[in-house]
């Protein structure tokens, strides 16, 4: 299993990680030891370690872990969306071992008016000319005009995170599984199945979490979904073990076959990112 989606960060690195400062149980240091204890308690081989802060900084650091953890396979790392200097800076991030994508995420990006911003579409452009994937994170209400603008842009290799965001508390379907398949049918995206339980409230079940993960399977297809927890971030409502657990149960529930599943907890990652999985660590 490859986690497409985890986060680390260290308070006295001073990063401005916006979640820790909102959550008092997300304000201390998550580590990558702390991520591998639960990996391996789960049977994750490797993880891509994302942004977490409006940092080239951070995605330095991130980058320097990677090279010496072989198990963190890849960096999506951070770049201003809105300036002059965006190529410079991702070809000069692409020097370095380790970078995989850019989630370039502006000001106000749970309102989705970066959307409709002209330098948006400029910014998505060059990145599409880089060739790294693009982390690209919408709230529901703006699936609609981020297919619009992605459609136009097909040159940009796009990986949707967290489901597009669904108020999973409220049960509610409709309308973001219209939007999500609308979506999905407009781009080439590939989608993270991640970020369902941090929105459900804390009386979340197996069962209410399916409805969610059937309808991003079959919108997507198990060759374009990938395997994330979000993780520390799923730690609002859940835990890395239980959200692993519903996954693969609910995989196995929908009646995927075991290479359909292979693909949505390794393969579409691999492919998406262009990582391998890590060697076999030694049993000793």
């Amino acid at each position: 299993m490859i986690d497409s989606h985890i986060h680390l960060w260290r308070r006295a690195d001073g990063d401005d990680v916006w979640v820790a400062d909102k959550v008092g149980g997300l304000a201390r240091d998550f580590t990558v030891e702390d991520w591998k204890r639960h990996a391996d308690a789960c049977g994750v081989a490797g993880a891509i370690l994302v942004q977490a802060a409006h940092s080239v900084a951070e995605t330095e650091r991130a980058l320097a872990l990677a090279a010496v953890e072989p198990r963190i396979v890849g960096v999506v790392g951070w770049a201003d969306l809105f300036a002059d200097r965006l190529a410079d800076d991702v070809a000069r991030l692409q020097t370095r071992p380790g970078l995989v994508g850019i989630r370039p995420l502006p000001p106000g990006t749970f309102g989705a008016d970066w959307l409709t911003d002209g330098r948006t579409r400029r910014g998505l452009a060059t990145l599409g000319r880089t060739g790294v994937a693009v982390d690209v994170l919408v709230k529901w209400p703006g699936l609609a005009r981020a297919r619009d603008l992605l459609a136009d842009l097909p040159e940009v290799r796009v990986v949707l995170n967290h489901c597009g965001r669904p108020d999973t508390m409220t049960g509610q379907l409709e309308p973001w599984a219209s939007d999500l398949r609308s979506f999905a049918r407009a781009t080439a995206a590939t989608i993270k199945l991640s970020g369902l339980i941090e929105r459900a409230g804390i009386e979340w079940t197996a069962e209410s979490l399916r409805p969610y993960i059937e309808t991003v399977v079959d919108a997507f297809g198990p060759s374009r979904v990938m395997f994330a927890t979000n993780w520390p971030v799923l730690e609002i409502g859940g835990t890395y073990e239980g959200w692993v657990a519903v996954l693969r149960e609910t995989l196995a529930g929908i009646g995927l076959t075991a290479a359909e599943q292979g693909e949505i907890l390794a393969g579409t990652a691999c492919r998406a990112y262009g990582v391998r999985m890590p060697a076999p660590r030694a049993q000793l």
